[in-house]
């Protein structure tokens, strides 16, 4: 499979860093307060990120995601081998990888962990979510922490954390739009207990039985980042732009409080100014 490439960069920008500004906005903003030696390596990993994320969205059948996934792990294997292909954020991710010398394993577990959305399961049960927050969000934010100088096993943690936080509030933001098609990533075991149907989520259809699963997410992607804000006094500031999703997350599940806990309903979209300030704000407090 030849991979598309992304056009190349424009406003003095890298491609990688255009791809994270137009798909990833929240993260955008974290990598601004970043170090600028270390804003290329966080735009190749939140530009990998993106691509193999958003795999489920590209495909029509779970072969062809199969196929373009494989094309990454091959991809993968070639920069650590020395043959690194020809497109921007394979070449961003190989700059990254000679500098930083991370375990090419993070990189293939980041990928086989968006394998199983192709085929539209989800998880089983509560213990299943967790799992999935913390191979996706938690695993990517603890190697962004990584790579700007984080090496504290507790900082690593902390990290960690805030991804796990990240990755349940992302799954709640896009309950509504999974839904129009026909995807849900939700405990089974949940769902089935409250009697409701997947099929009047498709429908757009909120039930009150649901308050008590949205809370329960949503919990604990708070309790994640309380967990991550105990290091907040020792956490070493250069290391803390990938620490700033939990402003951002916080904003988020105050909107969905503020909700009556309804995803359907909540005003994600809106706010944006007020997200960024209150990323100056924590940023000038030496908070998160």
């Amino acid at each position: 499979m030849t991979e598309a490439v992304p056009q190349a960069k424009t406003q003095g920008l890298s491609a990688c860093a255009e791809i994270v500004r137009d798909h990833d906005h929240d993260r955008w903003l974290t990598l601004l307060f970043a170090a600028p030696h270390m804003r290329e390596d966080l735009a190749a990993l939140y530009a990998f990120a993106h691509e193999i994320g958003k795999t489920r969205e590209r495909v029509s059948e779970p072969m062809m995601g199969e196929i373009r996934l494989q094309w990454w792990r091959e991809s993968i294997e070639g920069i650590y081998d020395g043959l690194a292909r020809k497109h921007p954020v394979v070449a961003g991710l190989a700059d990254l990888v000679a500098r930083h010398k991370p375990d090419r394993s993070v990189f293939i577990d980041l990928i086989d962990a968006r394998a199983a959305e192709l085929y539209d399961e989800g998880p089983v049960d509560f213990d299943g979510l967790l799992a999935y927050a913390d191979q996706t969000g938690g695993a990517l934010n603890r190697m962004a922490a990584f790579l700007c100088g984080a090496r504290d096993d507790a900082h690593l943690s902390a990290a960690h954390a805030v991804g796990r936080a990240w990755a349940l509030t992302g799954i709640l933001r896009a309950l509504a739009f999974q839904a129009a098609m026909q995807r849900i990533t939700l405990p089974k075991d949940a769902l089935e207990e409250a009697g409701i149907a997947p099929e009047s989520l498709y429908r757009g259809q909120f039930s009150p039985d649901m308050i008590p699963i949205i809370r329960r997410i949503a919990n604990a992607a708070q309790k994640a980042i309380r967990k991550a804000q105990i290091q907040n006094g020792s956490y070493p500031a250069q290391a803390r732009s990938p620490m700033l999703l939990a402003v951002l997350a916080r904003d988020y599940l105050d909107r969905l409080a503020h909700a009556g806990d309804d995803p359907f309903a909540a005003p994600f979209d809106r706010g944006a100014l007020t997200r960024q300030l209150k990323l100056f704000w924590a940023v000038l407090r030496g908070r998160f």
